[in-house]
């Protein structure tokens, strides 16, 4: 007597939450799946680890701005941290500032944190809400520096507010969509990010 084939799903929800399984297996290459099953609205989610973070977030960088064609900023070498509590993220950066007119090269260190927002529009994880804690650039001249400690925190926020982190491939936000999912809450954890992936309704 032959095997008894599987029972084939009898809905299209049934089929969307077999589809959305296989999904959250391929459609984020390089992540951890959450442990744990999906829920009964057909939920699921992935995590990316701290390792991971910080390997997208080097990508952005070095990350250099001229202004006016008298100054350069760089930053470089971030290092990422989890802050589960706020539900944000801390990352601190070094940081070099070239006059053009003098030559001159100053080095620091720039400490900020801030929390996360998805861009359906292109389909990115981006920085929110961005705050700098900490910014000191290395044998400025006091007057300088009283200028620096002034303006440059807010220069440096509006600079990396809106910087993505992670830019998901448009054929797998594509496939998502047919499947009826999308991007819903970001979630730090002491382990990693959680990105949930909740259904959008039937299509």
């Amino acid at each position: 007597m032959p095997p008894m084939a599987a029972p084939i799903p009898t809905t299209r929800r049934q089929a969307q939450r077999l589809l959305g399984g296989a999904l959250a297996a391929v459609l984020l290459p390089g992540l951890t799946a959450c442990a744990g099953t999906p829920g009964g609205d057909g939920a699921r989610s992935v995590t990316l680890s701290q390792e991971r973070l910080n390997e997208l977030l080097a990508r952005q960088f070095p990350y250099t701005r001229s202004f006016s064609g008298l100054a350069e900023l760089s930053l470089v070498s971030p290092r990422l941290t989890l802050l589960p509590a706020s539900n944000r993220l801390a990352t601190a950066f070094g940081l070099v500032l070239t006059e053009r007119l003098t030559g001159s090269r100053h080095t620091g260190g720039l400490d900020l944190d801030y929390g996360l927002r998805f861009d359906a529009r292109e389909g990115a994880v981006r920085m929110a809400d961005v705050r700098v804690n900490r910014l000191d650039l290395d044998r400025l001249p006091r007057a300088q520096q009283q200028l620096v400690s002034q303006y440059a925190p807010r220069l440096a926020e509006q600079l990396l507010a809106d910087l993505v982190i992670y830019r998901f491939p448009a054929e797998q936000l594509a496939l998502a969509r047919n499947l009826g999912l999308a991007v819903g809450a970001l979630r730090v954890l002491p382990d990693g990010l959680r990105v949930e992936l909740q259904p959008q309704g039937l299509r």
